[in-house]
Formats: structure tokens, C-alpha cells, sequence
């Protein structure tokens, strides 16, 4: 056992404090450490823990690190939110600037979307931040010596005010008024050559009654006769630093209820011992405490968790709320005092219609801001969730890799909404058009997920009103110093490219770029996602898939199994399953189509089709391991194909450059390269592997005519700055020059082809599979070299996509079950 340092741990020792005039001293040095506001150190807080950026659908967009929970290694992290989550840090940010009292922000949004969680994290980083050293947030207390000095009292304001109000705002001298704290932020600002901004929260605002109460006694009282108010400040008030705290309601208050707004104010409990020594310097005086969420909440965070309830609540339920909303006070026994509270409320759909129903809700909509939080549409972030969340599932089970990946893709497509837009940007195409409406549930699906191939490129491209830029400029970004934007882009290693997906064509692909996707995200936002299964109702079934098992093994075809079952127990069952179906009416059922192998009839899997939308994340999952099965099979690392492919595509552009005899001299040394292996000058084509790869790819085609249609594609697209090979390199040495992209058919027939192997029948090696799984003993009397390539298969599944052995072999077997695969296609 290691010896564990509570000294260390446990070294809090109070922080320091300071006087009145030395704290004014430091006020006056450094006034931006001073002059926050609630909405500022929120806005820092989350700032401090850093950011990436996320290019995703075309869209860069900030990801604050908080929101991944770097306080709780991940335990409540918020994953795919970060759209809901700019708006929010926005609205944040703009309170900061504004010239009256803050608004309030409600995030709206159906249930288990993730509301609470954003707001916990937000909480976690405001407590966090102001326990840093180099954070310095005071408050004060009054300090009350007995005679002796051998004992003190000290009270502080259940408000936490910051010590600059104790500059009166208005003070009576003589026969003149004189206005200190004016005065104060004026030699302030002269000091810094008006380069300080004082927020208005600090021209007007005021302490409690209580503070109050004990300055004006202190003053009255004979002992302190001919002091003045510096002087009553300088001997009797002490600056401290404080932290915020969660747990003790300091600078944070989490309420559940409207009636918890309500402040009291009540006499504090002292000791006699404490009384005698209060009486010396208050006499006869008592001290008072307030009570309240919006008191516990100043200079900081105030969450109401489902704030407007279905319990009849009525509008004096509100009226606190209206209040500091509408003034930024909080009233209690018939007087006022300034709360800065950052003010942030979490209801669901349902309560904010009531709300908005109601006849007297309208001065508290008028004060409050709404942010859309609802499910996600990025199935790499919902794929996130149900790891962190089913993660025991994978410590007590055989798991299918694939399960998680099939339960978010599902998830995500019952959210969807269809595109029906009318009006277009001016400079797209007919096809251009015609292909944004017809994007099919699937489709969409991996266009909101997909993330730039280059995101530098889509970040340097954006058009000069993008919000993004102003956001870039407010975080010190230089959008045009690629390498410090390097450092903090993020990619999901989930993610897969529109080419990977095997969906789209190449004349899409052609077609689809950051300004298609970001359009297409647009059309329905904010109100896409509110609709659909939630990621609780989705754990549900997870739990009802390892229920159904056999209890060591989980597959993907027992939760199909499930979703299939829920299909037909129907809505009344399952409410998720009642999506408004009005978009139906104003557009056409999509056609039919394959997805893969397989065909679906027209109108089957449409939007909002939940039993169709099983069949197509059914083709999907069949894509997908016909896909691992292949590259295990054909045991080939794919960038090894890929520089076959390449390869193949010099020696055709140099077999055309040779065949164009006018301008031979010019175009054949344009296309000779230098052989990355010999280091030779190459400047005819190797006819004999371009006809071994025709074989696998044009088996049927006149090699001269494929291949001169091959070398005019290409010069086309590279004519359209759709290739773009890098300045100084060939197709051989060039990389992120979208060639794999726009000649994914070429490449995906080579990825699916294995070279000769002797001694291998296909139909043998598909038997062998079977009785490996069925008859173990008659597996073995099987040639050695298809044993050898049963076990090799099965080994890359394991080692390159995480099978577990016994889902791997169950995979490929229902994999040739259903005639997903055919070995006799990839083995020639």
C-alpha cells in the first residue's frame, strides 16, 4: 500500500485578507481583476479550460473542453451539443455588454437531450475557475474586536456583494450630495486612459439592508463620533477572497422549485459571549441573514431545473424572477438590493408551450431568452453517449463492434426531417437542386456526421459574414496560420468520409460540398431533432438486446430484433414512435433504391418510416461487414491498394500523353515521374500491370478504350478543381488531393479483390466457415490452406475492427447466410 500525503491534499489554509484602502490601492492598479460581472467569469470560466474546433457538415464550430467533463474524466460529458452550446456562450457573452439587467436564458428542449448535463458543466467550470490563483474574486465581512482583542466577530452578508458597493452611490456631505463610487470609476478610467470598461451592474447597484444597517449603526454609534465613513470602512471592514461552491450555495444556487426564489430575511443565532462584544460597537443591534436561491446565486449562476412546471404554477410564483429579470433586484422586507446573477432555466418541450400559453406569462417571455437543446443528429456524438453509458455492457459480454454504431445510426435517422426547400442560391445547378431534395434518410445521416478531408480548407474558405470568424476574432484565432489551427482541430475517430459510406456516386460526390452541407443543416434547424427516439429510450433497448441474448454473446441482429418487435407493438407502447407526419403531404415518397446489395420499394425507409428505417440500418450494418469482411479476406493494408491505384492512374495519364502524337514531346514529360523504389525516370507505361489491375476492375472493357476514358475523367476533374494534386508532385507522391474520392469505384473494387492464393476453392472456404462454427471436428480434416485462411480472416476481424473471437466467426457466417458476401468474387 503507498503512503498517501493528506497533508498535501488537505493544505487548504482561509485566503488572505486585506483592508479597505489597500484593497481600493489594487482596484485602482488592476480594475479589469475587479469588474466582473456573473455573465464575464461565465464567459471566462468556460473560455479557460480551452477549445477545438469541430469541422463538421461543412461547419466549423468551437467545442468548449468543460462540456467533454474534464472535471469527472468524462462521467457527464455532453457530446454533439455544440451548436445548442454557442448559442448559449453567446447569449452569455452578449449579457456581459448590455446596458440593463441580464436576461434569462431557457434551454428548451425534449427530454434526455442534455440540457441539465450543459448547465452542471458550466457550474463545475464557474466553481473550479474561481479556486485558481490567478482568479482574484472578493467579498467583505465586518470585523468586531472585544476589549480585550483576544476575540472577534465576524459577519458577512449572505450576499457575497463585491466590495466596491460600499461605496455609496449617493452620499450626503454637508450642504452638497457628492456621488463616491461615480468618482471612484472615473479616476479609474482616467488612470487606464479609458481603456477600462465599467459595466453599468457597478454604476447603480446596491448593498443589502443588513450591511447597510451596520455601516449607518456604526457610524451613529458615540464611540465612533468624528469618524469618518473611510475611516468606519478602514477599522471595521476586512477584504477577503473568496471561492464559489456548489455544495454551500455560494455564487451558485441549482432550484428545482419557484418558490425557493423567495428571500427571508431572519435574525441570526449568536452566543451571549458573541452579543456582548456585537453590543460594544452595534448597540442593542441584531444581525440578519437572508435565505434564497436568487441571494445564494449572486455575482454567479442561478439554474432552475425544470422551471415551469405542469403544477398549476401562476405568475406570483414568477414574481421574484420577473423582478431581478425586470431590474435586477431582489425584494425583501419592504426593500431592494442589486443581485448580478447569470440566470439559466431547463424545461422540456411541453412545460415551455404551457407557458406560452398562459394569459399572464408575457412579461416573463419578454425577459427571457430561448436555446433550443434537442436530440442529436451527429450519430459519431450519439455513438459517444451509449459507449460512456452501456460501457459495463462490454466488461460482462462478448459485444458485437458494430452494435453501438447500428443503435446510434437508427437513433439519429427517426430524427431526421426531410429537405423541402423551394428557393435556392442563384449559382447552383438544376442537378445541383435536384439532389439536395432528394437526399434520402441515409444519406443525410452521413452528410450531418461527415467531417472535412481538409478542414483547413473549409475554415479558410468560409464566406467573409460567417459568424465564425467573429467568434475566431473574440478567441485571438488567425484563421490564416494553418499551423496553430492545426493544433486544435478535432476528428472523431469514428468518422467517415461521404466516399467511405459507399452511398453517394461520384457525379454527388462532385456536387456536395461545405456550402451544400451547411444549407442542408439550416433548412430545418433549430426545431430538427426534437422529434424522434431519445438516447434513454435507446439505452432501454440495449438493456432489452443483452436481456434477449444468450447472455455472452450481444449481436446486432438481436437488437433489430427488438426495434423490429417495437415496430409492431407500435406507438401506443412506444411514444416516440407519434412523429408529426406533415412534411409527407408536401413531398414525394422517395423512390426505390439500393442501399449496398440490397433494394428497398419506393416510399420504404422515408422519413418517419420507423419500420422502414429498420430494413435501412439493416443494409447499412450489411454494408458494413461486408465491407470488414473484405479488407480481412483480402489481407491488404488499403493504402497499399491505394498506391496501386494511384500507380495504375500515371501510367494511364503517360499512356495518354504518348498517344497524343501532335503534343507528345510537351505532355509525356509532364506525366513521367521518378520510381519511389528504383529511383529511375519513368516515362512508358508498364503495360503489364495496368492490364493485371483491368482485370479486377474492367474485367469486361476494351483496355484502350477504359483506359483513355479513365485518363479524360481524371484531366476533367483536375481541369474542375475537383482533383487537386499538390504543386511539384504526381498522382504517386500527392495526398488530400481527392483522387480517392472521385475514383472510390476503382478503388473499391481493388480493396475487394484478393490475390491468387493456389489450393483455395471459395466454395470450400465458405463450408469451412460453417463447420467451424457447427462441427468443429469435421472442420478439421479441411486442407491446411483454407484453415490457414479461415483463422487469418478471423484473425483481422479481431485484430483490425475489435471482434471478439466468437462474434467474428458469427459474423462471417451470417454474413454468408444471408449472401452478404461471396468469397468467390474477392479470390481469384
Amino acid at each position: 500500500m503507498t503512503d498517501f500525503d493528506f497533508k498535501s491534499v488537505l493544505g487548504y489554509t482561509r485566503n488572505r485578507t486585506l483592508r479597505f484602502s489597500n484593497f481600493v490601492e489594487e482596484v485602482i492598479r488592476r480594475p479589469h481583476d475587479f469588474l466582473q460581472t456573473s455573465s464575464t467569469l461565465l464567459a471566462k470560466a468556460i473560455e479557460y479550460f480551452g477549445f477545438d474546433i469541430v469541422v463538421r457538415a461543412g461547419e466549423p464550430i468551437i467545442s468548449y473542453r468543460i462540456f467533454h467533463d474534464i472535471f469527472n474524466k468524462g462521467t457527464n460529458a455532453v457530446f454533439g451539443q455544440e451548436a445548442a452550446i454557442k448559442h448559449l456562450v453567446s447569449a452569455i457573452d452578449s449579457a456581459g455588454k448590455e446596458t440593463g439587467p441580464n436576461r434569462g436564458l431557457v434551454l428548451v428542449g425534449p427530454p434526455a437531450s442534455g440540457k441539465t448535463n450543459i448547465i452542471d458543466l458550466i457550474t463545475e467550470a464557474l466553481e473550479e475557475y474561481t479556486k485558481r490563483k490567478s482568479v482574484k474574486l472578493y467579498s467583505f465581512f465586518f470585523e468586531f474586536r472585544g476589549q480585550t482583542g483576544n476575540r472577534s466577530l465576524e459577519v458577512w452578508s449572505s450576499f457575497f456583494h463585491n466590495p466596491l458597493l460600499l461605496f455609496p452611490t449617493v452620499l450626503s456631505k454637508g450642504d452638497t450630495v457628492t456621488r463616491p463610487r461615480q468618482e471612484l470609476l472615473e479616476h479609474i478610467k482616467e488612470t487606464h486612459k479609458g481603456k477600462v470598461v465599467i459595466p453599468t451592474y457597478y454604476h447603480n447597484a446596491c448593498l443589502d439592508k443588513c450591511s447597510l444597517d451596520i455601516m449607518e449603526g456604526l457610524l451613529q454609534n458615540p464611540l465612533n463620533r468624528g469618524k469618518s465613513l473611510y475611516d468606519i470602512l478602514e477599522e471595521y471592514v476586512r477584504i477577503e477572497e473568496i471561492v464559489f461552491s456548489n455544495g454551500q450555495a455560494t455564487g451558485i444556487a441549482n432550484i428545482d422549485d419557484m418558490k425557493q426564489l423567495n428571500v427571508r430575511m431572519r435574525r441570526r443565532d449568536i452566543s451571549a459571549e458573541d452579543k456582548s462584544i456585537l453590543d460594544q460597537h452595534l448597540p442593542g443591534g441584531d444581525i440578519y441573514q437572508y435565505t434564497g436561491a436568487i441571494v445564494s446565486s449572486n455575482r454567479g449562476l442561478l439554474h432552475i431545473h425544470d422551471a415551469f412546471g405542469t403544477d398549476n404554477s401562476s405568475e406570483s410564483d414568477y414574481k421574484p424572477l420577473l423582478m431581478l429579470l425586470g431590474s435586477g433586484k431582489v425584494s425583501v422586507e419592504s426593500t431592494q438590493a442589486s443581485v448580478d446573477g447569470t440566470v439559466v432555466m431547463t424545461t422540456n418541450l411541453e412545460e415551455m408551450a404551457l407557458l406560452e400559453k398562459q394569459l399572464t406569462s408575457s412579461k416573463l417571455l419578454d425577459r427571457i431568452e430561448k436555446v433550443p437543446v434537442n436530440y442529436l443528429l451527429d450519430a459519431n456524438s450519439e455513438m459517444d453517449i451509449l459507449k460512456r453509458d452501456m460501457a459495463i455492457m462490454e466488461s460482462n459480454y462478448e459485444v458485437d463492434p458494430n452494435l453501438l454504431r447500428i443503435a446510434a445510426y437508427y437513433a439519429v435517422m427517426t430524427r431526421l426531417l426531410p429537405p423541402t426547400r423551394k428557393k435556392f442560391l442563384s449559382n447552383w445547378s438544376q442537378r445541383k437542386q435536384m439532389l439536395y431534395n432528394d437526399i434520402t434518410v441515409e444519406k443525410k445521416l452521413f452528410l450531418y456526421a461527415c467531417q472535412s478531408e481538409d478542414p483547413l480548407a473549409t475554415i479558410q474558405k468560409l464566406p467573409h459574414w460567417h459568424p465564425f470568424r467573429n467568434e475566431a476574432l473574440k478567441l485571438s484565432l488567425n484563421l490564416y496560420d494553418p499551423e496553430s489551427l492545426e493544433k486544435l482541430i478535432s476528428r472523431h475517430p469514428d468518422a467517415v468520409s461521404l466516399g467511405e459510406s459507399r452511398l453517394f456516386s461520384n457525379e454527388e460526390l462532385a456536387l456536395i460540398d461545405d456550402e451544400f452541407m451547411r444549407e442542408l443543416f439550416r433548412e430545418h434547424y433549430p426545431y430538427e431533432g426534437r422529434e424522434g427516439i431519445s438516447v434513454r429510450q435507446l439505452q432501454n433497448i440495449m438493456r432489452n438486446t443483452i436481456s434477449n441474448s444468450d447472455g455472452r454473446k450481444v449481436h446486432v441482429g438481436t437488437f433489430l430484433s427488438q426495434l423490429k418487435r417495437m415496430i409492431k407493438e407500435g406507438a401506443e407502447l412506444h411514444h416516440w414512435m407519434s412523429i408529426d407526419h406533415k412534411y409527407k403531404k408536401e413531398r414525394k415518397a422517395v423512390p426505390s433504391r439500393k442501399i449496398g446489395r440490397f433494394r428497398l420499394g419506393a416510399g420504404e425507409g422515408d422519413y418517419g418510416d420507423f419500420s422502414g428505417l429498420v430494413k435501412v440500418v439493416q443494409s447499412l450494418y450489411f454494408m458494413i461487414i461486408d465491407q470488414e469482411i473484405t479488407e480481412a479476406t483480402v489481407d491488404r493494408d488499403p493504402t497499399e491498394i491505394e498506391a496501386d491505384l494511384r500507380r495504375y492512374l500515371q501510367y494511364v495519364l503517360l499512356a495518354n500523353a504518348i498517344e497524343n502524337k501532335a503534343f507528345a514531346h510537351i505532355m509525356v514529360p509532364k506525366f513521367a515521374f521518378i520510381h519511389p523504389n528504383s529511383g529511375e525516370k519513368v516515362d512508358a507505361p508498364d503495360l503489364h500491370y495496368m492490364a493485371s489491375l483491368e482485370k479486377v476492375i474492367a474485367p469486361d472493357r476494351d483496355p484502350g478504350h477504359f483506359r483513355r476514358e479513365i485518363a479524360q475523367k481524371f484531366l476533367t476533374m483536375q481541369s474542375n478543381g475537383e482533383i487537386l494534386i499538390e504543386d511539384g508532385k504526381n498522382v504517386l507522391s500527392s495526398r488530400n488531393d481527392n483522387v480517392i474520392v472521385c475514383f472510390h469505384d476503382l478503388y473499391a473494387k481493388l480493396l475487394s479483390h484478393r490475390r491468387t492464393v493456389e489450393g483455395i476453392n471459395a466454395e470450400l472456404l465458405r463450408d469451412a466457415f460453417f463447420q467451424k462454427k457447427n462441427n468443429y471436428s469435421y472442420y478439421k480434416t479441411y486442407s491446411v490452406e483454407i484453415r490457414n485462411l479461415v483463422e487469418t480472416i478471423l484473425e483481422n476481424m479481431v485484430k483490425r475492427f475489435g471482434y471478439p473471437d466468437a462474434i467474428a466467426l458469427d459474423t462471417v457466417v451470417f454474413a454468408l447466410r444471408k449472401q452478404i458476401i461471396d468469397f468467390s468474387e474477392m479470390i481469384s
